[in-house]
């Protein structure tokens, strides 16, 4: 049956779709990535945004249910795929904002405008990914989508144009082509509009049997509120409120004023209105304020009240607290590994956020992270050039906080930047000298290859320097060397700092050997990281 409209239930249910089909591929997509370490976590990273995207409340308003899953996704982003994918869909949100139901020709609009908004958020677009697919996709066929098109046609004719794009970004973008593959997050985001597609035909896709499990984000709850406790936090509030005309609230309604009065009782605000009706999301001390102020003009649509420290709690999995006490410069940095974590806290690191290559964390792990910071200036660390986009997200999200990203594209010029830090300096001498850390910095890897690459072969030891796979080979001693030789100026550095993985199976011996041997004008210091994927993690200055 074709249609020619769809609303807010319905796009419900393409989503739910959508997800079961990323879900049913995911391994499929992660094996895609182009690099052969064991960082193939795409698939992973957009099944877990749009996973979010399905705790957006129901709604048969379209332009309502939508701004929901916009929020719900840009929350639950992980890594560049995620965050692009949740741009694609704050786009489409925002074209259909005042639409309770879209017809074809809107819905066309709506992927241009999500096309157009996801190259805005990213800093450097790159030609050959999810984002020239998504904007050819539709910027080819949208004269096609006109007149009594049906949707189910327009769709297709969008998924029939981006499978063709797909086929040649291996010649919009050479490690693609070097690697023999296709673009893993376009492929993915194909899947997803694929899965609302069937939807549309009728088609609902069930889980895959072989998916045992899925991994559904719900923190472990944590009693540890009681009448000792210190109740700092306050209260996280969230509601709709329906604006009303009787002559028991005030009908002169100044959207600005409100926003600016509420703001004064709390922080981390955000508020969205659609005609009559605004959503408020406020952290306060002071609830019954915020709830007087709203019933001047209106009465709650829905309401929830949630107390912070409990929250915390449940977010932090049962794990240690880090509340922060007011200061006026804090650091948080992102990092795999209890001997990095700690490493990092001895050097300065107020908060630790876990992730890195494979586990990349949302913007949503950022967005808590600075809520339990109180200073003046709080700068982040990626550590990785694919968690430095999300970390750029969660900034959005305080716009009268001073924060600073500082993109380090691996953990080793996360350490050196932090080994500059002045604690004593003003906060731009700071900044400047956390900048100046980071630059010049040689990272190695030694690692397991997960698939074949040129003439390594699965499972076999590859070395790479500044992410570039230099060599590889079964002898991880050979491998490393082989790789250090590859760097021209190494004989004019002076240290290196080498953090030892969790499945690091070399000798502290043999590591001093093979600089001693090869490398004495390095003076090497090793340290345990329990780091993930990697065997060694080195740092060279």
């Amino acid at each position: 049956m074709n249609r020619n409209q769809i609303n807010g239930k319905d796009f419900e249910g393409m989503l739910a779709n959508a997800f079961n089909n990323i879900l049913n591929r995911e391994q499929e997509i992660n094996s895609m990535n182009v690099f052969p370490v064991a960082d193939g976590d795409t698939g992973t990273n957009m099944r877990l945004t749009v996973q979010h995207g399905l705790n957006a409340p129901s709604n048969m308003h379209l332009g309502f249910y939508l701004q929901g899953v916009a929020k719900e996704m840009l929350l639950g982003a992980r890594g560049n795929s995620g965050v692009i994918l949740s741009q694609l869909f704050a786009g489409m949100a925002k074209s259909l904002r005042n639409h309770s139901f879209a017809f074809p020709g809107e819905m066309r609009n709506a992927f241009i405008y999500g096309y157009r908004t996801a190259y805005k958020a990213v800093i450097n677009p790159v030609e050959g990914t999810i984002l020239t697919v998504s904007r050819l996709g539709i910027e080819n066929v949208r004269r096609m989508i006109a007149g009594r098109i049906s949707m189910e046609e327009a769709f297709k004719l969008y998924i029939d144009e981006m499978n063709k794009v797909l086929l040649e970004t291996p010649e919009m973008l050479s490690v693609l082509k070097e690697s023999n593959v296709l673009d893993s997050g376009a492929k993915g985001y194909i899947l997803i509009i694929e899965g609302m597609y069937k939807y549309l035909l009728g088609e609902h896709i069930e889980k895959s049997d072989e998916i045992s499990e899925v991994k559904i984000e719900k923190p472990a709850k944590v009693a540890s509120f009681d009448e000792n406790s210190e109740f700092l936090d306050g209260y996280c509030m969230e509601f709709h409120l329906q604006l009303m005309n009787s002559k028991n609230y005030k009908t002169t309604f100044s959207y600005n004023n409100f926003v600016k009065e509420i703001g004064e009782f709390g922080n981390s605000l955000v508020t969205v209105r659609n005609d009559s009706i605004i959503k408020v999301h406020i952290h306060t001390l002071t609830p019954s304020k915020v709830i007087d102020l709203a019933q001047r003009f209106g009465e709650f649509i829905s309401f929830k009240l949630e107390n912070m420290q409990l929250q915390h709690n449940e977010f932090s999995l049962g794990k240690e607290i880090e509340d922060i006490i007011a200061k006026e410069f804090a650091i948080i940095a992102c990092v795999d590994g209890e001997g990095v974590a700690s490493t990092f806290k001895e050097m300065g690191a107020d908060y630790i956020v876990s992730g890195g290559q494979s586990m990349n964390p949302s913007v949503s792990d950022f967005v808590e992270a600075i809520k339990h910071i109180k200073a003046e200036t709080i700068v982040i660390y990626p550590n990785n050039s694919n968690i430095i986009e999300t970390a750029n997200q969660a900034k959005k999200a305080f716009k009268n906080y001073h924060i600073e990203i500082i993109p380090t594209t691996s953990i080793m010029e996360g350490y050196y930047s932090l080994a500059m830090d002045i604690p004593d300096g003003d906060k731009e001498s700071r900044l400047s000298s956390l900048k100046d850390g980071m630059e010049n910095i040689i990272t190695v890897s030694l690692s397991k290859a997960v698939k074949d690459y040129k003439d390594i072969k699965k499972g076999e030891y590859i070395c790479c320097v500044n992410d570039k796979v230099v060599s590889g080979g079964t002898s991880p001693i050979d491998v490393l060397l082989n790789g250090l030789k590859k760097i021209k100026d190494l004989s004019s550095r002076s240290g290196a700092v080498i953090f030892k993985g969790k499945d690091n199976g070399l000798l502290d011996e043999d590591i001093e050997s093979l600089f001693n041997d090869h490398f004495s004008n390095l003076e090497i210091n090793i340290l345990d990281g329990n780091q993930g994927v990697y065997e060694l993690l080195i740092g060279i200055i």
